[in-house]
This record gives structure tokens, sequence and C-alpha cells, in this order.
């Protein structure tokens, strides 16, 4: 009756959220694939498991009654797949890819506590702001931040996280606190590769800025050392400046309003076919690990 578990994953998901678009975010497809996944799935049990309308989605009786049942199925696979891994043995090999700047800040910390947990399985890391062709490059998994965009590859949600405009005290001190996105344009901008254009959206409303500035670099970890500085004001990600945040070194603006499109940290794999329990306790296990120790406070 059914194509695959993941199906089911997807219906339980979009019955949490009652949304397609946050179901298919969370499980790293598009809103197109996940409706279309759905569709089919009511189409072959030849019932309706979602009331729509343009605004609301909620679940109908048989959807509530089915439900229950999936729950159960997937507690019962997922059980069966721990049990396989934990009675296999996890060894072999990860190549993976990451951001120099995530590593620093948060990945080491990862991969070393996962090479405590499964001593053997070794790891590559490969640190590079470029984006990598994993199939062609031989790599196993990629953590990638920032928008899900249609790909081949698969990616897993390992955490929301949002983009926010800041600049140290002395920066705003002298220059301002903008109190809307237009109030930026006449301050100095320290970009990333050049992206230039910020869109903003608050309630029904979204406004797009085109900065302007004297400082633009490839990699955010220079852009924050120069916003640190006080040469300017920056966009860059909550888990790379949580904690100059917190110790008052940026402080952010205009928090009010949020940056389009939402973003979000994904681990990224070529295929679900014949995933390696390597790879796959690795995924596991920075899930865990950042639900016990948070991105961003």
């Amino acid at each position: 009756m059914f194509d695959s578990i993941d199906e089911l994953r997807f219906f339980v998901e979009v019955y949490a959220t009652r949304s397609i678009r946050a179901a298919a975010e969370t499980l790293g497809i598009t809103p197109a694939g996940g409706s279309k996944r759905l569709l089919s799935l009511e189409d072959r049990i030849g019932q309706r498991l979602f009331n729509r309308t343009t605004r609301h989605l909620s679940p109908t009786t048989y959807g509530e009654q089915f439900h229950q049942h999936v729950v159960g199925i997937i507690k019962s696979v997922d059980a069966a797949q721990r049990a396989l891994s934990e009675s296999s043995g996890v060894a072999g090999r990860i190549r993976i890819t990451s951001s120099a700047t995530f590593a620093g800040s948060y990945l080491s910390g990862v991969v070393s506590s996962y090479m405590c947990r499964y001593p053997d399985v070794s790891v590559e890391l490969d640190l590079t702001d470029r984006m990598v062709d994993l199939v062609a490059e031989g790599v196993d998994l990629a953590i990638r931040y920032g928008a899900l965009e249609d790909s081949t590859l698969i990616a897993q949600l390992v955490s929301p996280c949002r983009r926010l405009v800041c600049a140290s005290p002395e920066y705003w001190r002298l220059h301002g606190m903008p109190s809307c996105p237009e109030e930026l344009k006449a301050r100095n901008a320290l970009t990333i590769a050049g992206q230039d254009r910020w869109v903003f959206a608050k309630a029904t409303e979204q406004r797009t800025v085109r900065v302007r500035g004297g400082f633009s670099a490839t990699m955010g970890e220079v852009v924050r050392h120069m916003a640190i500085d006080g040469h300017g004001f920056a966009m860059l990600a909550d888990w790379h400046v949580a904690e100059d945040l917190k110790a008052g070194r940026l402080i952010e603006a205009l928090p009010d309003w949020s940056v389009e499109p939402p973003i979000g940290i994904f681990a990224v794999y070529p295929s679900r076919e014949n995933l390696s329990p390597a790879v796959r306790s690795f995924i596991s296990h920075l899930k865990e690990q950042v639900k016990d120790r948070p991105l961003f406070f």
C-alpha cells in the first residue's frame, strides 16, 4: 500500500505541524514534493486525510484514526533500526564537508564526541565555504546552512536558525540604531560575498533593502571580526554570533523584523539508498548534540 516508511513519516509530520510546508522543510524536501507525496498516499488508501483551505489544514476523522496506527508503525520501525545498528556495530570511514566557520565554532566538538562514542569510525573533515559536489568528490555528508533549495540530494533539517543584523555597541552609538530596514542604507554594511540585497519581513509586510559598504569577504568569520571591531553592521547567523550577543560584543538591530528566506542547518547526502551505518549514526549524533547543546541561546 505504501511506497516507503518516508511516506508515513511525512504524514505524521504534517499532522504535527498542520502545515505541508513546515513538514517538508523538516524532512528536507520541497513543499511541492511534499504535497505530491501526501496526495499519492491519499489516492492509494482511498481516503482524504486532511481538510484543506487556503489558510488552514486539519485532519479528517479518518486522518485522526490513521494517525494513531501510523505512529505505532513508525516507532516499531525506528526500534528495529536501532536494534540492528547496535547489534551490528558501527565502523568504517566518513568524509564530511562543512564550512570552516561552523566547524570551528560547533562541529569540531560534535566530531570529537562522536569519535569517542564510535571509536571504529574514522572521520575526514573537509573544511571549505564552496559548494562541494558530493557525488563527484566522493563526500559522504555535507553540513550546510542556508535556505533549503530544490536538489537531487537528500537533506535532513538539523536545526532551524535565523539571520540577524548586528554591530558593535560603539558603532550603534556613533551612527544610531536603525528603527526600520530602510535606515540601513545610510550606514556602512559589511557583506559576505558581496550579497547586498537583503529582504526583511514583519507580519504581512516585506521590504527589500540594497545596502552599501566598504568591506566584503567570502568568509562570515572575517565579517564577524570586522563587525566586532566597529567597522559597520553585518547580517550573520544567530549560531555564529550567539556568544558575541551574550557577551555584549555585538548588539542586534531590528529584532522585530525577520530576514527572508528562512534558513536552517541541514545534513545533506547523495541518496537514501544504502546509507552507511556510520553516516546514519553521525546524523543521529549531531541531532542529539544540538538538542543537548543548542546552537544559540
